[in-house]
This record gives structure tokens, sequence and C-alpha cells, in this order.
């Protein structure tokens, strides 16, 4: 059996400059006592911060070049070193998500190699650490649960008792992942999606009430409500040209004590200057706004339970696999179709 210290090189995905991407090798770091070590099977393509990154779009502060992008990874744990917790074992099926620190790149949030260090030096425990995959799922469910981990825990943020018109803007994972999150919670509410891409409002008919398009989004909300417009929005885009306007779709409210104002969570991640409208529409809306980044502890837990019993759908979502060999290629197909892709996931074997 292989230990921890026999894992020192491996091939990764690595963004050397903006629009420049190689499949090559890179030194791990040196593993501490508590490290596993996993092996991606699969991987993919983060629509937002992966193009981000490609686009050479991401603060400084945040990371440098040449980087290995990519957190949404699953594979298994091929090594386990002696002071490792035991939650996990060699042959496990897991979640193996972001490494912190490789040996000679940049990681940033980044876990796009083939074999990742996962201990007390790569990790924040809050978070990043792995959790099996059941036996009634794919390495592909693995991939795709880490996304709705992050819609989760906004939506945790939000209160959805009674019935309530929730609009969700943005129908990439992130949106499509919300807008199923909040029927499981609650299914009374009654959902509408907000998307300017006609591929992608057609995915979101499969797990909303209304979809419309951004041009229409106000008269359809204002006529789906009777004028009352919608009670809370969970911003999704990643559009920083969006966050200014919500107020357009939103409630008026909170002009007395049980009067309850309305509500919006931004989940999107904006490089760019969010610019808002003029102030005196919002002021008079009275509105509260929330946000929130990442993933909560017991989120990966509690998404892959939802797609092992059915209740969160991974089949509907149209993914496409490419052979991780060709990740240059596939990033550059991303960037020429855009929103017309949803997602797509490296398969490590090819």
């Amino acid at each position: 059996m292989s230990t921890i210290y026999d894992y020192k090189k491996t091939r990764a995905v690595v963004i050397e400059r903006p629009y420049e991407v190689r499949l090559r090798e890179i030194t791990l770091t040196e593993p501490k006592k508590d490290a596993y070590i996993a092996r991606t099977y699969y991987s993919s393509i983060s629509s937002g911060t992966d193009m981000k990154t490609y686009k050479g779009l991401q603060h400084p502060e945040q990371c440098y070049y040449p980087l290995v992008p990519g957190y949404e990874t699953a594979g298994e744990v091929v090594a386990a070193g002696e002071e490792s917790d035991g939650s996990l074992k060699p042959g496990d099926r897991v979640m193996i998500n972001e490494c912190r620190k490789y040996g000679d790149v940049c990681a940033a949030w980044g876990g796009g190699s083939e074999y990742t260090v996962k201990d007390s030096d790569t990790t924040n425990d809050t978070f990043d650490y792995m959790v099996k995959i059941p036996e009634n799922l794919s390495y592909i469910d693995g991939v795709l649960a880490y996304l709705p981990c992050v819609a989760l825990k906004g939506i945790r943020m939000l209160n959805l008792e009674g019935r309530q018109t929730i609009v969700v803007s943005g129908a990439g994972m992130v949106g499509i992942s919300a807008m199923q999150i909040l029927k499981i919670v609650n299914p009374s509410l009654r959902v509408i999606a907000i998307e300017p891409n006609k591929f992608r409002r057609d995915i979101a008919k499969k797990y909303v009430d209304i979809v419309t398009d951004p041009f229409e989004a106000e008269l359809v909300i204002r006529k789906a409500t009777g004028g009352a417009m919608a009670d809370q929005i969970i911003e999704c885009s990643g559009n920083a040209e969006v966050p200014g306007i919500l107020h357009k779709y939103l409630k008026d409210g909170g002009w007395g004590t049980d009067d309850a104002p309305g509500h919006i969570h931004w989940q999107g991640d904006y490089p760019e200057k969010i610019i808002m409208d003029s102030y005196h529409r919002w002021f008079t809306k009275n509105c509260t706004i929330s946000m929130s980044c990442a993933l909560a502890p017991g989120c990966k837990e509690q998404i892959l339970t939802w797609i092992s019993e059915g209740k969160f759908d991974t089949n509907g979502l149209p993914v496409e696999i490419w052979p991780v060999s060709k990740c240059a290629e596939a990033f550059e197909y991303k960037m020429a179709k855009g929103e017309d892709v949803f997602k797509i996931i490296f398969d490590w074997s090819k």
C-alpha cells in the first residue's frame, strides 16, 4: 500500500496566464501526518469562478498565475496519514474539492489536480473537508453536488415560511440549484426564474413555476403576484449589472411593525463593480440585503442526501464530458459558446 509521502508530483490543469491553459505536471506540498491523499476521477470548469480566472478577471489578492483552477472534484481516497482523523479510508469515494496550497503554483481555491493533498496545511477544516459519496450516486453526482451547497448556504439565510413568491435571477448551476432547493425546503413557494439565455430558460422550466427573460420580468412578476411583486429575491447571475436593478421586482414593505420588508440575497461572484440605480429607487423599498460566499459545514452531506433520495435532480442537467487531455480546447470552447454551455466535466482517465 502506498503512503502519503509517495505523492510528490501530479498532473494538473494549469492556467498559465489569462487565456492559456495546459495539462502539465506540478509539485505537491509535503504532506503532514494528518493528510489524506485523494485521486481525482472527474472535475469540472466552473462557469463563474474558473471562467473569470481564465479571462484574468480575478483580483490579485486572491490569486496569481500560474494557477490551478477547479473545486468541483470527485474521486477516491488513496492514502491516509498516521494522524488522519479516521473518518475516511483508502478506497472511499469522495467529494474532494478545494486545495489551498501546491508546491510550485498558486492554488487559490483550486483542486483541479489528479492527486490532491488534503491536510491541515492545505485544507480549511470549516468546509473544505472531504465527504463520502453515497453508494447509489456516481462520481459525476459528486462533482455536481458542490455548487448546490453554495446555494444552500444562501437559502438558509432567508425566511421561507408560508406561501411566498421568490424570484431567482440567473439559471446557471447556482441558480438552478437554488430553484430546486427552494422547492425542497418549502413546496408551497412560488418560484419565478429570470434568465436572458433561452437554453438556460429551458433548463429552468423543469424546476420553477414561471420562467421569464429580463425584458418581460417586471410585467410577468407583477401579473403573477397581482401587483404585490416578489417577497424575496436570490441573485445568482454573477452579472454585475443585475444587482443594482433588482428593486424593480421586489415588493414594498417594512412600513409597519408587522409589515415584513422585502429581502434580496446576493449569491453571485462579481469581479466588476456593482452599479446601483439611483438611491431613491432603493431607499423607498425599505428592503434588506444579505450576501454569502462559498458553503457551510454540513451542506455537502445534505445535498448528497437529497440527490441520493431523488429530491434533487442532477440527471436533468445538460453536462458535457471532455477528456482532461483536451482541457485547453474545453476552456476555449466554453469561452466561445458562453451561456450556451451549462457545465463541462473532465474525465481524468482520458
